[in-house]
């Protein structure tokens, strides 16, 4: 049978995923893909995107105008826009779109913990939460959680790395565990849900992991690769977040991103997703990859910078 889903809408096609996401959607040929860009956004696109371009508010009517006739939305707006999705899930609700893939992209934001440790998680759990309520108006949900990005990570001095400097912070004693996923394999998991599996990926949250690691096993990789010792400082989790938590609250970004990536690089809030549901790698015919393999091109990149 056919899939059902031809005409993709892609929201935040110029960010860190989403023009990971876009490359594969264009490059998937039973796909019509637009972009929604904000009048105000200065990313470029691709030549010869089609882009519908919106207020920066996202009215509600615009957005309804934006999603008719389109069979999925796919939403990688910025972490710290996510409560913002609640009206997008309106519109796509109103404009009769078949699926809506919210922008998650992480750890598993059901999970009581997560939403505890950081608002950026309960805030992606909430709407998790709303769109199971839009399964009796007919609308379709697929929420990705892929773990980290090494490579984003790596340039961007996320989950402890700040590879220029020869640093290191490993939370804790460096054995929680962590999921990780490729961005390209993220992005094929996208396109395979809505081309192959597409009764397989329905209302529930898609796993992915290509290996989990714990911060001791990073360390290793990547002063073994790079042939350099790195400084090692320790965090104790529960000490940042006494911390850093009410910083975070009261508007501190730096502390704001402390909070986050400690949600990722402690391993105690829901990022090791083989502990928390099926990965589906294998069912999305994802291709294997390793951490040498991807820490070496994580390496690689932060060269180029």
């Amino acid at each position: 049978m056919a899939s059902p889903f031809k005409n993709i809408l892609l929201v935040g096609g110029g960010g860190s995923i989403g023009s990971i996401m876009l490359k594969a959607l264009l490059a998937e040929p039973s796909f019509t893909v637009t972009v929604l860009q904000r009048t105000g956004s200065t990313s470029k696109l691709p030549e010869g995107v089609k882009v519908i371009t919106i207020d920066d508010s996202y009215p509600l009517g615009a957005l309804t105008v934006a999603f008719k006739g389109q069979d999925a939305i796919v939403n990688c707006m910025t972490t710290i826009a996510v409560t913002q999705q609640l009206r997008f899930i309106d519109a796509a609700v109103a404009a009769g779109v078949k699926r809506y893939i919210p922008s998650e992209y992480g750890l598993n934001n059901n999970k009581p913990e997560a939403r505890a440790v950081s608002g950026v998680f309960s805030q992606k759990g909430q709407v998790q939460d709303y769109l199971r309520t839009k399964e009796a108006k007919g609308m379709e949900w697929t929420a990705i959680a892929c773990g980290m990005w090494l490579r984003w990570s790596a340039t961007h001095n996320f989950l402890g790395m700040n590879i220029k400097e020869k640093k290191m912070e490993i939370w804790d004693d460096g054995e929680g565990w962590i999921s990780c996923t490729t961005e390209d394999n993220t992005a094929l998991a996208l396109v395979n849900s809505l081309t192959k599996k597409w009764e397989e990926t329905k209302n529930r949250i898609v796993y992915l992991s290509d290996f989990a690691i714990t911060g001791n096993m990073l360390l290793e990789s990547i002063e073994r690769q790079s042939g350099e010792k790195f400084t090692v400082t320790h965090v104790n989790t529960e000490e940042l977040l006494a911390e850093k938590k009410p910083l975070a609250e009261s508007g501190d970004f730096f502390a704001f991103i402390k909070v986050l990536e400690t949600g990722f690089a402690s391993g105690k809030f829901g990022g090791h997703l083989e502990k928390e549901g099926e990965i589906m790698n294998d069912v999305l015919e994802l291709p294997k990859h390793n951490l040498d393999e991807v820490v070496k091109v994580a390496l690689e990149a932060v060269a180029a910078m």
